[in-house]
């Protein structure tokens, strides 16, 4: 009775806190995203990425740091105290919320495994001189996209092959790479996981803020910005395919976001590819002051954990 009650304290605080948070976010991102102006699109994207998955990682982060513990240590064994309704409900809850997390990324990684291989029908590898495999695909596949979670691979259709000059393709290339660096299909993957209504326009932001990082990336010179806006253009033309939930295509972006990365390319210049570039000390002595002030008050905060999840129990 003691293990099973504890597992329903942790389940429930956890969702507590996941509820908690993920409504803050679903309605507080706004405020950050108008900081975000003031960033890079890489570090708008880290700081939109963070903002999505806060809730899941602040709930585990804070039942494995705080309730489990708190409970094992502070928590008699012998004690027989029965499970309310309230526990009980939360944990049952908890539970759905978890698995219906992880259902959804299941039918997201099959989906994506069933277009994959109907993309992969009859492709071949090319040469590319990256470090990812590289396919040519049918005409019926993706322009230009990344696909895989665990290994990416980049897959160019025969449109985009007849279309694009070397220096074009080589340009593109690059920002496909850059999305696989990022480990954005991952991410992508996560978002299934960590699942929530109101979150819907926080995806679509971080999605083109990191199209608008993988520009960035792609980029080196005003040449390279005026060869991947020609890419765009070009294959902007064509019909779209539809893309798999866990890719990320050259043109996944809606018609607006589309023309706002051309006009940012046409406007490329050096200083804004590294405006951002060693901001992140700025964050070690915040980090720092957090661990010290997490260490000297953990006990306290073990003690006050335990009294509140004491009224859960109650």
């Amino acid at each position: 009775m003691f293990e099973v009650r504890g597992i329903g304290v942790s389940l429930a605080v956890f969702a507590i806190l996941y509820l908690a948070l993920s409504i803050a976010v679903s309605y507080g991102w706004r405020f950050a995203q108008r900081f975000c102006g003031r960033l890079s699109a890489q570090r708008a994207a880290d700081l939109l990425f963070v903002l999505r998955l806060l809730p899941l990682a602040a709930a585990l982060a804070v039942t494995a740091a705080y309730t489990v513990p708190s409970f094992l240590l502070l928590e008699p064994a012998a004690a027989d105290e029965p499970m309310g309704v309230p526990l009980l409900a939360l944990g049952v809850g908890c539970l759905g919320l978890l698995g219906a997390g992880i259902v959804r990324a299941i039918i997201a990684q099959r989906k994506t495994s069933r277009a994959l291989a109907s993309w992969m029908n009859g492709a071949r590898v090319i040469e590319s001189g990256v470090a990812v495999p590289v396919f040519q695909t049918g005409k019926d596949a993706p322009t230009l996209t990344v696909a895989g979670v665990c290994a990416p691979q980049v897959l160019i259709s025969e449109t985009a092959l007849a279309v694009l000059t070397q220096q074009e393709l080589r340009t593109a290339l690059r920002h496909e790479i850059a999305h696989v660096r990022r480990y954005d299909n991952l991410k992508k993957l996560l978002f299934r996981v960590s699942i929530f209504p109101g979150v819907k326009r926080l995806e679509a932001a971080w999605s083109e803020a990191s199209e608008l990082a993988a520009d960035d990336a792609a980029v080196s010179s005003f040449p390279d910005a005026l060869d991947l806006a020609a890419a765009l253009i070009k294959l902007s033309r064509f019909a779209p395919v539809q893309q798999a939930t866990l890719t990320t295509g050259l043109l996944h972006t809606s018609v607006g976001s589309l023309s706002l990365r051309i006009e940012r390319l046409f406007a490329w210049n050096s200083r804004r590819a590294a405006a951002d570039r060693g901001r992140w000390w700025y964050a070690v002595p915040v980090v720092l002051a957090t661990v010290l002030c997490v260490v000297s008050t953990y006990s306290a905060a073990l003690s006050g954990m335990h009294e509140l999840t004491e009224l859960l129990v109650r």
